[in-house]
């Protein structure tokens, strides 16, 4: 951007106090990490600051150490001002639990982000540590890039600052002025990128590196027929989506598994690691380089008209349902009575969209009323303890674990929740719901209930709005599946065990929640919870402009099925644990 018109978009955003307001923001270069405790921060979040301010910090670096009380200070002063503060952390040899350690053995006061994969770092040319870079709050370009000030030095230092460099800076941003960068006179720790080690020398090239990740993380969506909306058909389409894909990787919007990736291990996780997202980022900034051989991605093939696991014992056709062009989808429900011959054991199921690019996911329950829930203290509500299964965004049939089945009553009703997502054009959906049968009794029942909060209300523009839901288990069961629910107004969410001993363990944290990809979080080994333990989930909403996703900050917001309502609940299906 020229340097007179950001100027000009400096002044225009700091240059008045206004109501809350949505902000003009078009995203790009949008950098998403987690900090050192497992929380999100994306960057255009803070597109309401009056800038950035990062700090580059490593653990065990001497002159960090020292500069720490300086750099609390500015950020004491200038966190009033309207600047967002953050340290990050991209040295190779450092991890999460390492830095949170550092954290708390120094008292840092602000959160670190874990640029574990360097992405900011080869962003933003991240070389070495001590250095604050401020970026622009929507256009997150450079303003400043240089020392903190000018008291330490390399084994030595003055008594104090003479010259305030960062400080400097935020003053000149604040009046509207772009600071001079002083990037050469950092003094701090290198930090080592691992595109300069040895073993990273080969050309990472489409063929030999990017298809296999590609195929493994990404084509279960991206495929003709898909619900993504392209196809990674061959080398020459996907190097035309290059850039937009860098954009998706660096904002964490995809791939589209929203689970922290260090809490809990999930047999169905496609997340992309760090040592891939390196590869794919480095790839499309080299100039996507095809490598040798024949095209890796031609040669796939789907056919998403035939069942995955064959022909079901019971075909349910849903209704048609017609799609608009554009526009928030409300949620369709439809309410199927199955009217079987007897009542059915089932292993398992299949949902098969009629229209992939339209059919986001379909969330089922069994609205006939049960007996009362044999593992809690309290009546079943009538479709929220009764969830069945989750399916659609690409994820395989649902099958139960061996020996394991769904009773379902002759007179049951299944309540269907439907999501759908718009393409630009009308369409239509008509989707199928495959049923296979059990072959005997099963050996375990696979039970469900809801843990959900029904009460709350959460203020208009309210941000950081914390609710709690709990139950307590009766008797130990081991858990097979997990769905953490909210709408749009949903920020992060997690589903913690308090145990009876007093400890606790998080069992899924989903620090980035997108109403968009609600996600059955399959935990392996099944989690065992014994007698007394409060199952436990809690959401964090945000009911402002900051919330992209949200269809109105100023409406007050209470329990309801609607997406423009609110919920707060943790499905889970479950096992009675013998042992």
């Amino acid at each position: 951007m020229n340097k007179g018109l950001l100027l000009l978009g400096m002044l225009l955003l700091f240059g008045c106090t206004q109501k809350p307001h949505p902000i003009a923001d078009n995203r790009m270069n949008d950098y998403a990490l987690y900090d050192e405790q497992g929380n999100f921060h994306r960057f255009s979040y803070y597109n309401n600051s009056k800038g950035l301010v990062l700090f580059v910090q490593g653990n065990g670096c001497p002159i960090v150490r020292l500069a720490l009380q300086d750099f609390k200070a500015v950020k004491e002063a200038y966190s009033e001002k309207g600047f967002q503060f953050f340290m990050v952390n991209s040295n190779l040899q450092d991890h999460r639990e390492s830095i949170h350690q550092e954290t708390l053995d120094y008292d840092f006061g602000v959160p670190v982000l874990d640029d574990s994969a360097q992405i900011l770092a080869q962003a933003l040319n991240i070389t070495i540590t001590a250095e604050a870079i401020v970026l622009h709050p929507i256009t997150r370009e450079i303003l400043y890039r240089g020392p903190l000030n000018n008291q330490l030095d390399y084994e030595t230092s003055r008594p104090e600052a003479t010259i305030h460099y960062l400080q400097n800076a935020l003053d000149a941003i604040l009046k509207g002025s772009i600071p001079p960068s002083q990037h050469d006179l950092v003094k701090g720790c290198k930090v080592t990128r691992w595109t300069t080690l040895g073993f990273n020398k080969d050309t990472i090239t489409y063929t030999k590196d990017v298809a296999p990740i590609l195929q493994q993380h990404c084509v279960r969506c991206h495929h003709d027929g898909g619900i993504a909306p392209w196809d990674m058909s061959d080398y020459h389409t996907i190097t035309g989506w290059s850039q937009m894909m860098k954009q998706v990787l660096i904002t964490k919007r995809m791939p589209p598994w929203k689970a922290d990736p260090y809490i809990g291990t999930f047999k169905n996780d496609f997340s992309l690691p760090d040592s891939s997202l390196r590869k794919l980022y480095h790839w499309i900034e080299t100039g996507t380089p095809y490598g040798a051989g024949p095209d890796p991605m031609a040669s796939l093939r789907f056919d998403d008209k035939e069942w995955k696991r064959g022909t079901p014992d019971t075909i349910i056709i849903l209704n048609k349902e017609q799609i608009p062009s554009q526009g928030v989808i409300p949620y369709r429900y439809q309410k199927i009575d199955l009217k079987l011959p007897r009542d059915t054991w089932i292993e398992g199921l299949e949902i098969q969209p009629g229209n992939a690019k339209v059919m986001h996911h379909i969330l089922i329950n069994n609205k006939t009323p049960g007996s009362p829930i044999p593992i809690l203290d309290r009546k079943p509500r009538k479709w929220i303890d009764n969830f069945i299964a989750l399916g659609g965004m690409g994820d395989q049939p649902v099958r139960y674990p061996d020996s394991t089945g769904v009773l379902l009553k002759k007179d049951s009703q299944l309540i269907v929740q439907i999501h759908y997502t718009p393409t630009g054009k009308p369409e239509e959906d008509q989707t199928r719901i495959g049923l296979y049968y059990s072959k005997a009794v099963p050996k375990k029942v696979m039970h469900s209930f809801a843990t959900a909060n029904l009460d709350f209300t959460i203020p208009p523009f309210g941000q950081n709005i914390h609710l709690i839901a709990r139950d307590t288990l009766t008797k130990p069961i081991k858990l097979h599946y997990m769905v953490p629910h909210m709408h749009y107004r949903g920020k992060s969410i997690q589903v913690r065990a308090l145990f009876p001993d007093g400890n606790t363990q998080t069992l899924v944290s989903v620090p980035d929640y997108n109403f968009n990809w609600q996600r059955l979080y399959v935990p392996e080994p099944p989690i065992a919870l014994p007698k007394g333990t409060i199952v436990e989930v809690e959401g964090i909403y945000d009911n402002s402009y900051q919330n992209p996703f949200n269809p109105d900050p100023e409406k007050e917001l209470h329990y309801g099925i609607q997406s423009t309502d609110e919920m707060l609940i943790g499905f889970f299906n479950y096992t009675f644990d013998e042992n």
